[in-house]
C-alpha cells in the first residue's frame, strides 16, 4: 500500500533524452546547424499521470490568465460603484466581505498548486540537466585525452577571446499584456508599498476615537482591504503564471544548447552511452516543517476546495436559524478569513523553501561546471554583479528571510487561535466577529504584498542562475567546435594526441 507523501517528501529520478548521432569519426556538421539546431531536445513539461491534477492545472493556468484578471478588475470596479447605493447597508457590507473571502481562499489553494507546481517542474528540469551533465563529464575526459595539455590549451584561448550571446528571457516572446503584468510587480513589490499600506492602517487607526471604535469604522477598513487583498491575490496568480512563461522560456533555450553540446560530444568522442539516470533526494527538515509540507500539499489539491464546499453547505442550512442577518452574513466570512490569515503563513513558508531547495540544486549543477572549465584552463563566464545591493533590497531580503521563517508560521497559527478565542469570548456577535475578520485581513494583505516581493526577488536570481548556466554551455560548445576543428586539421585518430609545440 502506498501512502500519501506531500511533493516536498517524494524524490525524484529522471534522465535527460539522449542525443543520439551516426557513428564514424568521418561524420562532418555544419557549424550553423549544430549552433542553431532544430532537431535537439527542447524543454517539455511532462503532464500528470493523475487526471484530476491534471484538470486543476489547467483551472490554476486559467486563473492566472489575463481575462479572469480583468474579470476581476471590473468586479472590484462595480462593486465600488454600487456601493454608492448600498454602502450604509450592513447586509450588503457582509456580503461584499464573504464573497471576497471565499474569493481569497480559493485562491490560496490556486497559489499554493502553483508553487508546488514550480517546484516539480524546475526540479525535474534540474534532475535531466544534471543527468546530461555526468555524460557530458565523461566525453569531456574523452576529448581531453585526445586533445592533450597543448590541444586543450590552444582552444582554451580561442574560446576566452570570444563573445556570448545573451539570453533571450521570453521578453519577445511574450505579449504586452504579460510584460505590463511583470513591470507592475516591480511597484507593487516594493519596500515603499508596503511601507504605504501600513501607512494608511495607521490613519485609520488615527480615526478610532472620532468613530468610537464603532462596527461601521471597522468594516470601513474590512472593505478596503477585501477590496485590496482580492486584487492583490488575483495579480499574484497572473504574476506567477508570467514568471512561470518566462522561466520555461529560459529552460527551453538551455536545454537546446546543452542538447547541441551533447551532439557535438559524441560525435567528437564517438561515445555511445546513453544519460544515465540521476536521482535527486529530498533535504531534511524538521518535523514541524514536515507537517507543513503535509498541509500545503492538501491546500494545493481538491482537497482544501472541497472542504470549503461542505462549509458552505453547512453555513446555507443554518440560515433560518440566524435568520439571514448580518451576522449570519459575516459567518462564512470569518472562517475563510481565519483559514487565509493562517494559509498566508504558510504560503510565505512554502514559497521561501521552494525557491530555496531550487537555488541549492543549482548550485549543485554550476560546481560540476566549475570542475570543467578547471580542467579545460577556460574563463568562466558570468553576468553575477558586484554592485552593493540598494538600501530597498536589503530590506525587501530581510522581510524575506523573516517573513518566510518557519517561527512565523508558529506566530500566524496563535494568531489565528487568538482571535478564535476573541470571538467567542464575546459570543460571535457583530463586533466579534469582525475581530476575527479585520485583523486577519490586514494582516493577510500585507502577506501577499511580501509574497510578490519575494517572487520578484527569487525570479532576479534565478534568471542570472540560468544565464549562466546557458553562458557556460555556450563556451562549452564553443571549445568542442573548435576541438574538432583541430583534431581534423591534425588529422587525429580517436586515440591520437596533438603535438606540443617545439620550444623557440
Amino acid at each position: 500500500m502506498k501512502y500519501f507523501r506531500p511533493v516536498f517528501r517524494c524524490e525524484i529520478e529522471g534522465a535527460a533524452e539522449t542525443q543520439w548521432v551516426a557513428s564514424g569519426k568521418d561524420v562532418k556538421v555544419d557549424a550553423a546547424i549544430v549552433t542553431t539546431p532544430e532537431d535537439v531536445s527542447g524543454y517539455r513539461i511532462k503532464a500528470s499521470p493523475r487526471l484530476v491534477d491534471r484538470w486543476l492545472d489547467v483551472t490554476v493556468r486559467v486563473a492566472g490568465s489575463a481575462p479572469v484578471f480583468l474579470f476581476i478588475i471590473a468586479g472590484l470596479l462595480t462593486w465600488a460603484l454600487m456601493g454608492i447605493r448600498f454602502g450604509n447597508s450592513d447586509v450588503w457590507v457582509a456580503a461584499i466581505s464573504d464573497v471576497q473571502a471565499i474569493l481569497c481562499y480559493v485562491f490560496d489553494s490556486f497559489l499554493m498548486r502553483q508553487l508546488l507546481r514550480e517546484y516539480s517542474e524546475q526540479r525535474a528540469a534540474i534532475v535531466e540537466i544534471q543527468s546530461r551533465c555526468n555524460s557530458n563529464q565523461r566525453m569531456i575526459a574523452s576529448v581531453k585525452k585526445r586533445l592533450g595539455a597543448e590541444g586543450i590549451r590552444r582552444v582554451a584561448e580561442k574560446c576566452n577571446n570570444e563573445s556570448l550571446k545573451p539570453l533571450d528571457h521570453g521578453l519577445r516572446t511574450q505579449g504586452l499584456f504579460a510584460r505590463c503584468i511583470i513591470v507592475s510587480a516591480k511597484t507593487f513589490g516594493h519596500v515603499v508599498s508596503g511601507g504605504l499600506y501600513w501607512v494608511c492602517i495607521f490613519i485609520w487607526l488615527g480615526f478610532g476615537p472620532h468613530c468610537s471604535w464603532s462596527n461601521r469604522w471597522q468594516l470601513y477598513i474590512n472593505d478596503a482591504t477585501s477590496a485590496l487583498m482580492v486584487l492583490v491575490f488575483a495579480f499574484l496568480a497572473c504574476l506567477r503564471e508570467c514568471y512561470a512563461d518566462y522561466t520555461n522560456t529560459c529552460l527551453d533555450a538551455i536545454f537546446r544548447l546543452d542538447s547541441t553540446l551533447e551532439k557535438e560530444l559524441r560525435r567528437l568522442s564517438e561515445d555511445d552511452l546513453p544519460n544515465e539516470m540521476e536521482v535527486m533526494l529530498p533535504p531534511k527538515e524538521n518535523l514541524l516543517q514536515v507537517v507543513i509540507f503535509y498541509y500545503a500539499d492538501i491546500v494545493g489539491t481538491l482537497v482544501g476546495m472541497i472542504f470549503l464546499v461542505l462549509v458552505i453547505i453547512t453555513w446555507a442550512a443554518v440560515g433560518p436559524v440566524f435568520h439571514f442577518n448580518s451576522n449570519w452574513w459575516l459567518l462564512i466570512g470569518t472562517y475563510a478569513g481565519l483559514v487565509g490569515l493562517f494559509d498566508s503563513f504558510v504560503l510565505r513558508n512554502i514559497q521561501g523553501k521552494v525557491h530555496q531547495y531550487i537555488n541549492r540544486q543549482i548550485r549543485i549543477v554550476e560546481k560540476g561546471d566549475l570542475g570543467l572549465f578547471a580542467g579545460l584552463s577556460m574563463a568562466i563566464p558570468s553576468t553575477s554583479s558586484t554592485k552593493r545591493p540598494s538600501l530597498s533590497q536589503r530590506v525587501s531580503r530581510w522581510m524575506d528571510a523573516v517573513s518566510s521563517h518557519l517561527f512565523m508560521v508558529i506566530a500566524g497559527f496563535f494568531l489565528t487561535i487568538g482571535c478564535l478565542v476573541a470571538s467567542s469570548a464575546m459570543k460571535w456577535s457583530l463586533t466579534g466577529q469582525l475581530i476575527s475578520n479585520v485583523p486577519p485581513s490586514i494582516v493577510e494583505t500585507f502577506f501577499m504584498l511580501i509574497l510578490i516581493t519575494g517572487q520578484n526577488d527569487a525570479e532576479a536570481s534565478a534568471h542570472i542562475d540560468f544565464a549562466n548556466i546557458y553562458y557556460r554551455r555556450q563556451r562549452l560548445l564553443s571549445f568542442m567546435q573548435h576541438a574538432k576543428e583541430l583534431c581534423e586539421e591534425q588529422e587525429l585518430s580517436k586515440d591520437a594526441v596533438v603535438p606540443a609545440v617545439p620550444a623557440q
